[in-house]
């Protein structure tokens, strides 16, 4: 087994004439960087408390403004910019701009005994009852009037719309009461009822409806009993109505040519009730919210009924439902954050164990480095809000991946340190020690803080940019595309991550500065006493060795003759040092020599030509499954994802999956110039029974001519189509383009379609070319920033090829799992990207860099073998924290019962499993095996031609 040896005599900020030879095959940007971190790691270690203050000063101060902002969402917030919904919904609003805000709210009611059948006088009753609560018992404040107002007191034409649900209670009661065969007049019919004469129609409000139909034959007993079925209307209209394309959704049960049955309806599943008004100008928007949370609250929790269920829907109640399911993620922020403490102290205090420099100041340091993740969001999130950015709920996924990725530069750069501070710590010891005094009087602990903490940036510096540079690069990205949520959550991103690598140096470093001098000093405070003792036991020797020299007649000069004898003392000293070694020192030292068997067994099967053909055996057949998966990836889009499972919206959205209720309003309507025409509108609306229709349109008056005919301005109505296929959202966008077409096929009218699923449906046919698009840029992104680190072309086709497996596989394997292309995992698919760089460019980076890096001017690597274990040697350790890290971190996301955290969490911990396996069993083959084909070799040959290069110094050195 051959040994890579350590050189303790090249220090690592070296800045002579063999420094400047290596660092010249470092590309400008790195080279540039390596200067400014040099003097930044040395005002650092001089200035160690400013940098901290000043962060934390900060960090309070952008972090005030966080407990005074509330988060705020709207369903439109998932609406793309520029999206014909958008429009749709403004000329819907500025239907009622005369009036005020739209304001539309349902109560769906079901029953409680089994069977769920609504079609009973209780239940009728309670629904009723409910209706009368709603309608009159809420108010809310009216400034302008100086009153308080109930629904039935601010609704303007809408009053009466839930009227027929009154009166088919009441005409059940008769019924009931009296026998179907003394009331003639009354007909509780589907889909029209009449009572004592009024007609009603009940389709708007009564779903899941089963009635008794009549079969199309005799039958041969004529029995009166057996001429009729039960069916429900749903699979009516199903077995009438053969749906081949969108075309063909215009089946009306009132279009067939089915006769209604008198009192048809046996079944009744749901029963919705519409509270549509208009805002008050007097009436605030925040009371008006008020109003609908107090209904909501009180149908949740007061509302008693031994018969039904009830179940209220608004763009309030969703947008609270929404806030609340962001804020269940807190908690378990907690819970992340305790976990990370214990996992980083625990590796922190191995690795220090490992290096034999373990202390109590690791497991400060591991709190540090969990806390800085956390000022970085304070910072970048309170910063935000000052500026006037919202606080959206995906932001709530913030401090879980800024945590997870800012606790991974503390692992480098620890890492660094202690790797570095050994190598300078044996070179101390190598020295002269009288001679080392001498140079370092009074000031020798700041000197080598200063000199340590300039290399240990420079070492990790531009390893740790280039992942951050990709990581902001890929939400920089996802900031430009039209989605305000994911806009926003990407704007977040970005900033939090550029903040915690700030932090790192600036929090981090400095209190690894303030323990590394302590350690330095504790180290040459030892070294000074063990001098000086040896010192004097020369003295003593030299009083009794001079006479003797001077009867041989040999003249020794003095100070050689002390340094002979100090050499043969200290080898003495360290024999006995030796025997006395406690169990703990020869435990390390065992985990020390088989990590170095391990790793050259590794790097040694790595090289093998059947182990290589395997490894990439597994790649294609990885490849082959996550194409197949990519490919089959289908945008769906779910609203009931952005809720809890455990919230009421769950149930509502359940119950409403199959009816669809697109609004349509007309303006400038040529059909109603007619006088006649105008004569008997006037007169049907005046009808009580019909007054509600003054809500479906806008009749004008000529100025200052009251006497003369109004006109109508404009008018919508409504209408429903049905289809088991519309349960799939992406089914209900087709559906809606082509009431699109049909309305843009009447220009004349300015027909306008308003639907209230629209700001979702129009994400739907956006996501898959979004997606892409962002996926190719970012990935473009990706090998330029590569570009400003490497040189070497090889290096650079195989980091970017792993990036790209990666998103391949990340992808495909989530669609694999079922999960479909909606909003949250577009933001998760951007945020990968970005993440699937890290482990892959570390090790390439760290590879590329064993060969422009300090070394032994005497050795010249020709071994790729040796590169690759002097890279796993100095990174493997960091990076495996790193992901195992990640992983404990997110897996905190799957304990909270929300879609949204879910996807974050398998998606991050994919990035890691299969980041994990590119960076330490894929590359490491590529390299090896490329390099055996002369590639890698010959490049790198080249380029280093009449150079002497030698590997970094290894971590696992004793």
């Amino acid at each position: 087994m051959r040994h890579i040896p350590s050189f303790p005599d090249v220090q690592v900020d070296v800045e002579g004439k063999l420094k400047n030879k290596l660092e010249s095959d470092e590309t400008l940007f790195v080279l540039l960087l390596n200067a400014i971190f040099r003097e930044f790691g040395k005002k650092i270690a001089i200035h160690p408390w400013l940098f901290i203050c000043a962060s934390l000063l900060l960090t309070v101060f952008c972090s005030l403004k966080i407990p005074f902002t509330k988060m705020t969402n709207d369903v439109s917030d998932f609406t793309p910019y520029g999206a014909r919904a958008r429009k749709e919904s403004a000329v819907y609003e500025s239907f009622f701009s005369n009036k005020g805000d739209p304001v539309v709210l349902f109560v769906l009611i079901t029953a409680k005994r089994k069977g769920g059948n609504m079609l009973g006088v209780h239940e009728l009753e309670d629904t009723v009852q409910l209706l009368n609560i709603v309608s009159d018992q809420f108010k809310v404040e009216d400034i302008e009037k100086g009153g308080n107002l109930s629904f039935s007191d601010f609704c303007d034409n809408f009053c009466t719309i839930n009227e027929p649900v009154r009166h088919f209670h009441s005409g059940l009661l008769l019924e009931r009461n009296f026998g179907n065969s003394s009331l003639d007049h009354i007909d509780l019919g589907y889909p029209i009822t009449t009572v004592l004469g009024r007609q009603l129609h009940m389709d708007p409000h009564f779903f899941g409806v089963k009635i008794a139909v009549p079969f199309n034959k005799t039958n041969k007993n004529n029995n009166s009993e057996l001429n009729h079925q039960i069916i429900s209307v749903n699979e009516l209209k199903r077995n009438s109505l053969n749906v081949k394309d969108m075309s063909s959704f215009h089946y009306s049960l009132l279009s067939s040519n089915l006769t209604q049955m008198p009192n048809n309806i046996r079944e009744i599943k749901l029963i919705c009730l519409y509270f549509r008004a208009v805002r008050p100008k007097g009436v605030s928007k925040e009371a008006m919210q008020n109003w609908q949370r107090q209904i909501a609250y009180f149908v949740r929790n007061e509302f008693k009924s031994d018969f039904v269920d009830a179940h209220i829907l608004s763009e309030t109640i969703l947008t609270d439902e929404v806030v609340r399911a962001g804020l269940t993620l807190l908690p378990f922020l907690i819970i992340g954050f305790v976990i990370m403490v214990i996992f980083s102290s625990i590796t922190m205090s191995v690795a220090a164990y490992y290096m034999g420099q373990l202390g109590g100041h690791k497991i400060l340091l591991a709190i540090v480095a969990c806390c800085c993740p956390f000022m970085a969001c304070g910072t970048a999130l309170g910063g935000m809000f000052w500026f006037g950015f919202r606080f959206g709920s995906l932001l709530c996924v913030t401090p879980f991946l800024v945590l997870a990725l800012g606790v991974d530069d503390a692992y480098l750069l620890l890492n660094s340190w202690q790797r570095l501070r050994k190598k300078m710590e044996k070179s101390i010891k190598n020295q002269q020690e009288i001679n080392f005094l001498k140079e370092h009087n009074g000031e020798e602990e700041q000197k080598l803080v200063q000199k340590l903490m300039a290399d240990v940036m420079v070492d990790t510096g531009a390893s740790i940019t280039i992942t951050t540079l990709t990581n902001v690069l890929a939400f920089a990205i996802g900031a430009f595309t039209p989605t305000p949520e994911i806009r926003l959550f990407s704007i977040g991103n970005a900033i939090a991550i550029t903040i915690v690598y700030i932090y790192q140096w600036t929090v981090f470093g400095p209190i690894i500065t303030l323990f590394g001098f302590k350690e330095l000093k504790q180290i040459l405070k030892e070294i000074k006493k063990k001098i000086k003792k040896q010192k004097i036991n020369s003295n003593n020797l030299s009083i009794s060795s001079f006479s003797s020299e001077t009867d041989s007649g040999i003249n020794l000069k003095e100070e050689e003759y002390y340094e002979n004898k100090y050499n043969i003392e200290n080898n003495n000293e360290r024999k006995k040092k030796k025997r006395k070694e406690g169990m703990a020192k020869y435990f390390r030292r065992t985990i020390q020599k088989y990590c170095k068997r391990f790793l050259h067994f590794y790097c040694h099967s790595l090289n093998n030509r059947y182990v290589a053909f395997g490894v990439f055996l597994l790649l294609f057949l990885y490849i082959c499954i996550s194409l197949y998966g990519l490919f089959g990836i289908k945008a769906e889009l779910k609203p009931e994802q952005l809720f809890l499972r455990s919230s009421d919206i769950q149930e509502i959205l359940r119950i409403r999956d199959l009816y669809i209720m697109p609004f349509y309003a007309v303006s400038l309507p040529s059909f109603c110039q007619s006088p006649r025409r105008k004569n008997e509108l006037t007169e049907f609306l005046e009808w009580p029974e019909f007054q509600f229709w003054n809500g479906f349109i806008q009749l004008i008056r000529p100025f200052n001519n009251t006497s003369s005919e109004p006109q109508l301005k404009r008018f919508f109505f409504s209408t429903a189509s049905f289809g088991e296929e519309l349960k799939e959202w992406s089914k209900r966008e087709e559906l809606l383009e082509y009431w699109r077409k049909v309305a843009d096929s009447y220009p004349e009218l300015e027909v306008s379609v308003f639907e209230d699923e629209a700001k979702f449906l129009d994400l739907i046919p956006t996501m898959i070319p979004q997606t892409l698009q962002s996926t190719i840029c970012t990935l473009i992104c990706m090998f330029f920033v590569c570009l400003l680190f490497m040189k070497n072309i090889p290096s650079l086709a195989i980091s970017n090829f792993a990036i790209i497996f990666t998103c391949i596989g990340v992808f495909g394997i989530q669609s694999l799992m079922g999960t479909a292309l909606d909003p949250i995992f577009m933001s998760a698919a951007i945020m990968s990207i970005g993440f699937s760089v890290d482990i892959p460019a570390h090790i390439v980076y760290h590879f590329y860099k064993t060969g422009v890096s300090e070394g032994n001017e005497n050795k010249l690597i020709k071994n790729v073998e040796e590169r690759l274990l002097d890279c796993l040697a100095s990174i493997a350790f960091p990076v495996l924290e790193a992901g195992l890290s990640t992983l404990i971190c997110v897996s905190s996301l799957f304990l909270v019962d929300l879609h949204m955290a879910r996807v974050f969490a398998r998606t991050m911990t994919l990035v890691v499993v299969i980041g994990l396996l590119q960076g330490l069993l894929v590359i490491p083959t590529m390299l090896c095996q490329f390099s055996r084909q002369g590639s890698l070799q010959k490049n790198f040959n080249k380029e280093n031609k009449n150079k002497k290069v030698a590997p970094t110094v290894l971590s696992v050195n004793e």
